[in-house]
């Protein structure tokens, strides 16, 4: 019975996780560039407690990493990251029925339209080479 439940649970936090896609530059050393800045930020723009926490959370692994943070411009490597704000469109709603009476069995279908416009954000993180500006690793979560 433990075993059971055991299951259900892992089972159910296995379809809560997100699906992250990420890419990167095979010819990067990424073990040669130890110094990791954030990328500045526009003075004025609005930054929110999700900001705040995905600054956190990146800073968090990239230090269990072995990446060592510095807050002047002499980094190698620099951390850019935002929320992309994505649509889609979910459509529902087909109907089958089937009746009967003395003489005769139909079936009928119906199918009226419901759709509505989902809003999504993807946090897409990037670390780029600061000289050149050319992104060597990327990653999107939805």
């Amino acid at each position: 019975m433990r075993l059971l439940i055991l299951i259900t649970f892992s089972m159910l936090l296995m379809g809560c996780a997100a699906n992250v896609v990420y890419d990167y530059d095979s010819a990067a050393n990424f073990q040669q560039d130890q110094t990791v800045a954030f990328e500045v930020i526009e003075s004025g723009s609005v930054q929110s407690l999700d900001y705040t926490r995905i600054h956190e959370a990146i800073s968090r692994q990239l230090k269990r990493k072995g990446y060592t943070l510095v807050e002047d411009g002499n980094a190698l490597l620099e951390v850019r990251y935002r929320i992309e704000e994505a649509s889609r469109i979910e459509a529902t709603g087909v109907t089958y029925g089937v009746g009967m009476s003395r003489n005769r069995v139909g079936m009928a279908m119906h199918t009226p339209i419901r759709a509505r416009e989902i809003k999504e954000g993807k946090l897409v993180v990037e670390m780029v080479e600061a000289k050149e500006q050319r992104v060597i690793w990327r990653a999107v979560s939805q």
